[in-house]
């Protein structure tokens, strides 16, 4: 489930067991005008606030193009993201964690409404109901 929003995408992710918002890394770097270089300023903040692997964040390494030197990419948790917008004193910093602090809410206003409650079980309900067929047929 992915969302994009007028500053910038959030897309649910499982990250240690758990389904939560997210946002990529380098799109927030981009977004945020950082001087830095990507991989300085991810460093940076991983050491600096002993963020953790597989909790605070994701990390991929890909290959560059043509068989060039291997990049990573991060995915941040919605939180950690909102952390560094906080610590990013410029405008769109401001900005965007006004932003964050709002888009979190977002989902949760929803479950106030029985009806729409009952939508997004049903929903639930049908895709665990798929998963086990399609699970089913994997085994038989």
């Amino acid at each position: 489930m992915s969302q994009t929003h007028p500053l910038i995408a959030i897309k649910a992710r499982l990250i240690n067991g758990k389904t939560v918002q997210t946002v990529n890394a380098r799109d927030l770097y981009h977004f945020l005008e950082v001087r830095l270089s990507f991989s300085t300023w991810m460093k940076h903040h991983i050491n600096r606030y002993e963020w953790v692997d597989n909790t605070d964040y994701l990390v991929f390494t890909h290959s560059g193009p043509h068989a060039g030197r291997p990049f990573k990419d991060y995915v941040l948790t919605l939180k950690k993201a909102k952390e560094m917008a906080m610590l990013t004193c410029t405008e769109k910093g401001h900005e965007l964690r006004e932003y964050l602090m709002n888009v979190d809410k977002e989902p949760f206003e929803s479950l106030n409404d029985p009806a729409e409650l009952r939508r997004l079980l049903l929903t639930y309900t049908d895709k665990v109901r798929a998963l086990e067929n399609r699970l089913n047929e994997i085994l038989s």
